[in-house]
């Protein structure tokens, strides 16, 4: 897997642009962590042609982050440096394959395993650019983040698999190295005029600052400062100008 996401790095390299862009994103938008181009006319009955013009495209991502505490004690930085890409395939039959992946390195940082002597607590912030299950982990911090089918039919699709959200509910957290991932399906219907319903059921979830998938109960098991107040909410409404409807079913 190591040199998989290696590869594809380099591969991602070549191909990327040097746009800069911002992490943060508002609730009311869609994913836009990977910038893909516009979808163009092409021969949808024809799966040659939709690896053809399929969407590939690298993101990469520099993340320096330093905490200077009172004297006595300890004061931390860390170095981060990220690469990955994705692919998605042109229309075939209305479907569409995704998958994407990304690796960080480590380049430079305190020693996070190591606790402070006085208040005998860990790192808080810095360790969320690596793996907080691992904090000695610095050389296998890869992610398969997307792997997906989706069926588009008018203005809508249904989207199967590992894959971004930004909702209310769920949201990409971006706001480090990588964002949160989800696994399961999702079905985003804007057929009624000025009215839009989301319904997903969720069976798995990669939070920022992990490098695996888990079972959505995955926040009981983090330290308590990494705790989320929600675990398997059934139902959320959130109304505004336009009608917003969120159904959520988890396992």
């Amino acid at each position: 897997m190591k040199y998989f996401f290696n590869s594809l790095l380099i591969i991602g390299i070549i191909f990327s642009s040097y746009n800069a862009v911002a992490q943060h994103q508002e609730i009311s938008e869609k994913p836009t962590v990977w910038k893909e181009k516009n979808n163009e006319k092409v021969d949808s009955t024809s799966i040659l042609n939709a690896f053809k013009n399929g969407n590939f495209n690298g993101h990469f991502r520099y993340f320096f982050m330093s905490t200077n505490n009172e004297s006595g004690l300890s004061d931390y930085y860390a170095n981060a440096l990220g690469g990955g890409v994705k692919f998605e395939t042109a229309k075939f039959h209305n479907f569409q394959f995704g998958v994407s992946g990304y690796y960080i390195f480590n380049i430079g940082s305190s020693d996070f395993s190591k606790k402070d002597p006085v208040t005998n607590l860990s790192n808080r912030y810095e360790i969320g650019l690596f793996d907080i299950q691992n904090p000695s982990n610095k050389n296998n911090l890869n992610r398969l983040e997307e792997l997906h089918v989706k069926y588009n039919f008018k203005n809508s699709n249904i989207n199967l698999g590992k894959q971004l959200l930004n909702t209310s509910f769920i949201n990409l957290q971006d706001g480090r190295m990588r964002p949160t991932v989800v696994d399961g399906i999702w079905i985003d219907f804007n057929e009624i005029k000025k009215t839009k319903i989301n319904l997903g059921y969720l069976y798995g979830i990669s939070p920022r600052s992990t490098m695996k998938y888990f079972d959505l109960g995955i926040y009981r098991h983090l330290p308590l400062r990494h705790q989320s107040r929600w675990n398997k909410i059934k139902l959320c409404w959130k109304f505004r100008q336009k009608w917003n409807l969120y159904c959520w079913f988890t396992k």
